[in-house]
């Protein structure tokens, strides 16, 4: 054995590769493992192994080695289920491979100082060091001053080594209450593991490793070979490690679906945060997750202002210094905070916070008299309309005065703008219909179609309008009689908008308002506005057709044509425009043949491809490494 681990602590590079092939399959684990010199700890020697199987080694594994190797204590910090404790373990594996004895840290500090052996290499191993929630207090009296003693010593010592786990949160949470837990022995030596650090290829590898070790039968297993089965979980937004073993050591029990059941708690991943929000954080800081879900991203500012309303709502404190510790605590874990902006660190968060509120965890009322930002409104609408948006839709319904109010204050926050793009008061209107067919709300639906005359509409862009006009006559919230009203406004705007642009000699833009008004029930121009946008399109033509012809781009000409047909000028015998429509119409031809030949030929394939990006390397050898899934047979190298 001696030779062997002096073999792999000279060729470190070739061990970093394989580090986990190393774990399992060579001796060094196993023989460390059945001496008891090595492992002071039952779990610990079950749990090892088990966890070498499924392990693959990622960046946040290197960094975790790398603050271990050169300071002998390493604070592993990071969400739940990213994978915090197989990388202690697997750091304690690569130091009992070095001839350290392995001691399970289970109470407090005072254990180190009782088990510490001089001249005996020693790593000792304190998962969850600060307990499992922010409630509970697992550093008793001056315990943190003691703490940061031994880590003084460890750090100090050439034969020691010390590796504690914790959740981010809790240890935002713990720097709070305990000062000394700042000081830079412990800063300096935590190591926070990401769901980033998890490359797709790296996720590949776990998901097979699981999969291959899981007490499956073989037939639940061959499907993960297939391709549409596995890159919806190795892709998944909310993929993790815990959530997977979890899922297959409970289907080997049930006997269901196991692919199916790994993507349903990928979708629904509420086994990772709900005992957090309902259990472990403080109410300010669900305070701040309920609020932060309305806004999605904000600024500290105006997360702080919506959550002190909120707060004050609820007839609670509002303290900004109560805010400030909340949001520490969920800093890095639950919420990310960058450059003054607050949002959800992980996707997953507001997934689950969608269903928080759905279950009525959270008051909906306070939540309407806490509302800041028009996307807050948007975005408890947004949620009410989901598959699983019921619950939120009864509550909101539920208070259908404050909702209303809501919905229609979001129009105050519209501004105009020359780009289509942009929210306008007509698509804002368009929106607070679909709010209020969703509700169910009458008076929504009136406020959409109260009368506001053709001069209101006048200046609105015409593709906004024309949209809300076929929102209107489709809703079963509104009358027959308002829908002719409605539209009538919008046909008259419509019109008095191309009436000057005809007399502005705006052909152009004249033919596109006459073709959405086209498209407005009931409505068509007619009458001297149609003779007068007809003149100016034979001008046009014309114009077309002679020697500053070749100014027009082609869309404008295919439209003068069109309109020039739909108004019955075809280029007959009869026809004095004839000349000009035939050359008009050979002009757009040529448009035309022109758009259909590509400007370079298609490169023709003579050669291999280039290199693959990495995660399309990543998915072909996903692919050869499943396959073994299906053929037991296949042993593929990981």
């Amino acid at each position: 054995m001696d030779e062997i681990v002096a073999e792999l602590q000279s060729r470190p590079e070739l061990v970093r590769r394989h580090f986990r092939l190393w774990l399992s399959g060579t001796a060094v684990l196993q023989t460390v493992l059945n001496q008891e010199k090595y492992v002071r700890s039952s779990w610990l020697r079950k749990r090892i192994p088990r966890t070498a199987d499924t392990f693959v080694p990622h960046e946040g594994f290197d960094r975790a080695k790398a603050i271990l190797d050169e300071q002998h204590v390493c604070v592993i910090a990071g969400i739940p289920g990213v994978g915090k404790t197989t990388v202690a373990l697997m750091l304690a594996a690569w130091l009992m491979g070095n001839g350290y004895e392995v001691h399970e840290i289970s109470q407090d500090a005072e254990e180190i100082a009782a088990l510490w052996r001089e001249d005996t290499p020693q790593l000792f191993l304190y998962d969850d060091f600060l307990g499992q929630t922010t409630l509970e207090s697992q550093l008793n009296k001056n315990e943190d001053a003691r703490l940061i003693d031994i880590i003084r010593e460890i750090q100090e010592a050439p034969d020691k080594a010390l590796v504690m786990t914790t959740r981010d949160y809790i240890l935002e949470h713990a720097l709070l209450k305990h000062d000394r837990l700042g000081a830079p022995d412990v800063s300096q030596a935590t190591s926070v593991v990401h769901l980033t650090d998890l490359s797709l290829g790296v996720r590949g590898q776990i998901l097979y490793n699981h999969v291959h070790h899981a007490r499956l039968p073989a037939g639940q297993k061959g499907p993960f070979a297939d391709r549409t089965v596995w890159q919806p979980i190795v892709e998944h937004p909310n993929f993790s490690p815990r959530l997977i073993e979890e899922t297959l050591r409970l289907a080997a029990r049930q006997g269901q679906d196991v692919a199916a059941a790994v993507r349903k708690n990928l979708d629904d991943p509420r086994r990772i945060w709900e005992r957090i929000v309902e259990n472990d954080v403080t109410d300010e800081a669900v305070h701040v997750l309920e609020v932060l879900f309305t806004l999605r991203t904000a600024t500290l500012d105006t997360l702080s202002e919506s959550w002190s309303w909120y707060r004050q709502e609820r007839g609670l404190e509002a303290d900004v210094r109560a805010f400030r510790r909340a949001l520490q605590v969920l800093d890095g874990t639950m919420v990310a905070v960058e450059q003054q902006a607050v949002s959800f660190d992980n996707p997953s968060v507001a997934d689950y916070l969608r269903f928080h509120l759905d279950a009525g965890r959270a008051p909906m009322d306070a939540l309407l008299g806490a509302l800041v930002e028009p996307v807050q409104t948007h975005s408890l609408i947004d949620a009410a309309g989901m598959a699983d948006g019921a619950g939120i839709l009864a509550q909101l319904k539920a208070e259908a005065a404050r909702t209303g109010s809501a919905v229609l204050e979001t129009a105050e926050f519209v501004e105009w703008s020359p780009e289509v793009a942009y929210e306008s008061e007509v698509s804002n209107l368009q929106w607070i219909l679909e709010a209020a067919e969703l509700l169910d709300s009458a008076p929504l639906a009136a406020h959409v179609v109260k009368e506001r005359g053709a001069d209101h509409w006048y200046g609105e862009h015409v593709e906004h309008l024309v949209s809300l006009v076929h929102a209107v006559t489709g809703s079963r919230l509104i009358s027959q009689e308002d829908m002719t009203r409605f539209a009538g406004e919008v046909a008259d705007a419509i019109r008095l908008e191309l009436a000057e642009q005809v007399e502005d000699g705006d052909w152009y833009g004249a033919i596109g308002l006459y073709e959405s008004l086209k498209e407005i029930p009931g409505d068509a121009l007619s009458g001297p506005v149609l003779e007068a946008l007809v003149d100016r399109a034979l001008e046009a033509l014309h114009l077309a057709t002679g020697e500053d012809g070749s100014l027009y781009d082609a869309h404008p000409l295919e439209m003068l044509l069109q309109f020039l047909f739909d108004q019955g000028y075809e280029g007959g015998a009869d026809d004095e425009f004839a000349e000009d429509l035939a050359t008009l119409q050979k002009r757009v031809g040529r448009f035309g043949k022109f758009r259909e030949v590509p400007r370079f030929e298609p490169r023709q394939e003579t050669a291999a491809p280039g290199p693959y990006s990495d995660e399309e390397r990543d998915r072909e050898v996903i692919t050869e490494l499943m396959k073994g899934l299906r053929d037991p047979d296949i042993t593929p190298g990981v």
